[in-house]
């Protein structure tokens, strides 16, 4: 007779594989993924950093949005592997004509309740921007600290209807982004106090979000995310800046909550 399985035993692998090539030497790009400072510079908003095998990585987005990772490989400059209660990360770099080439595999076992579903695509999608912005943080902004503003605000909507709201004319943008969004291309479009906002649309997730550098705002990164599960979503505008005065940037999380709010005010 066959045993039944347990829950463990009913959990699936998922995994999620990128790889991204960055200009900069190995030992800049090592650095970039274990020094506490310079994980602050593109991924999360603080970092601690307790080098070696056993050691751990500390990451914080504020109160209620940190967790902490074991180190089980530290191989400088070369390969580094962390866990944490949801998943194992691994990160391998290889040098190749001048420039690092950097590979990162997440996986998880998942049962497929929804919000490990939700998490999953929160995440491989969360982690196309985080590569990007690791990209943009050594090959155009070097040694410049990051600033970040992150406004966001809670629905009532779908995620499929908070996306449609926010890519109409007149929400974030006076034209409608629908034709705008493609991806790998430029673009040029205004807000709706007439603000211009120009450059290149970096990738689009239909019903997920989108992220576009921004030339007025000295190459900044501006990441749009729809995040949650109905009845709980979360829309969230992330401006990952450099070089920018403090005020801008505050200025900047001001009027895109303001200008978030307005478009859920119903």
């Amino acid at each position: 007779m066959t045993e039944p399985k347990t829950a463990e035993e009913k959990k699936k692998e998922t995994r999620f594989e990128r790889e991204v090539e960055l200009a900069a030497p190995i030992e800049e790009v090592w650095k970039a993924l274990t020094d506490a400072k310079e994980l602050a510079r593109w991924f999360p908003l603080q970092a601690r950093v307790t080098p070696g095998v056993g050691g751990k990585i500390f990451l914080s987005w504020g109160p209620g949005c940190e967790g902490e990772s074991e180190i089980v490989t530290w191989e400088p400059p070369r390969r580094l592997a962390g866990k944490d209660q949801f998943a194992f990360v691994e990160w391998t770099l290889e040098s190749r004509g001048g420039k690092t080439i950097l590979r990162l595999v997440q996986s998880a076992f998942l049962s497929g309740a929804d919000w490990e579903q939700e998490w999953y695509d929160s995440t491989s999608y969360g982690w196309g921007f985080m590569l990007l912005s690791l990209q943009v943080a050594l090959e155009r902004h070097r040694g410049v600290p990051r600033q970040v503003a992150w406004p966001r605000v809670k629905v009532s909507d779908s995620r499929e209807e908070a996306y449609r709201k926010l890519l109409s004319g007149g929400a974030l943008f006076a034209q409608d982004l629908g034709a705008a969004l493609r991806p790998g291309e430029n673009y040029s479009v205004a807000t709706p106090e007439g603000q211009p906002y120009s450059g290149r649309v970096e990738f689009v997730r239909e019903n997920r979000g989108f992220c576009l550098s921004v030339q007025e705002l000295n190459g900044a990164l501006l990441w749009l995310t729809i995040e949650g599960v109905p009845g709980s979503i979360e829309v969230q505008v992330w401006l990952s800046a450099f070089g920018l005065e403090p005020a801008r940037v505050e200025e900047f999380g001001r009027s895109w909550e303001q200008r978030l709010q307005t478009v859920f005010a119903n």
